[in-house]
């Protein structure tokens, strides 16, 4: 059950995260005015793109997998704290930041190469 949880925790951040990333990452709107609006425009909505992608390859390697998952937790604690700010709709924006803070979390629990923190 620990394992079906860990791996579809990992499945859908690396869903929401490979969607983010390749949008951030070609320019794609709305992501593109969204990521402006939060001056986060250009050339380092691209480099989050690229960081975004680079953390859910990372995330596949038992050796790197911690810290992939580390480094992926700040872009959804950032993007939760910049929609905060900006007043954006919850439920529209925030709650997949939530979600990606919680499953990011609940991975790093789950992780067994991670063991010797949590386990």
């Amino acid at each position: 059950m620990e394992l079906t949880l860990f791996y579809t925790a990992l499945g859908i951040i690396s869903l929401i995260y490979s969607i983010a990333g390749t949008q951030k990452l070609i320019g794609m709107e709305p992501m593109k005015s969204r990521m402006e609006e939060m001056n986060n425009g250009g050339v380092v909505m691209r480099m989050i793109g690229v960081l975004e992608i680079t953390g859910v390859i990372g995330l596949w390697f038992s050796s790197i997998r911690p810290f992939a998952l580390i480094g992926l937790l700040p872009f959804a604690v950032g993007g939760l704290a910049a929609h905060i700010v900006l007043k954006h709709n919850f439920m529209e924006r925030n709650i997949p930041a939530v979600l990606m803070i919680i499953l990011i979390i609940a991975a790093l629990f789950l992780d067994s190469s991670f063991s010797i923190t949590f386990h």
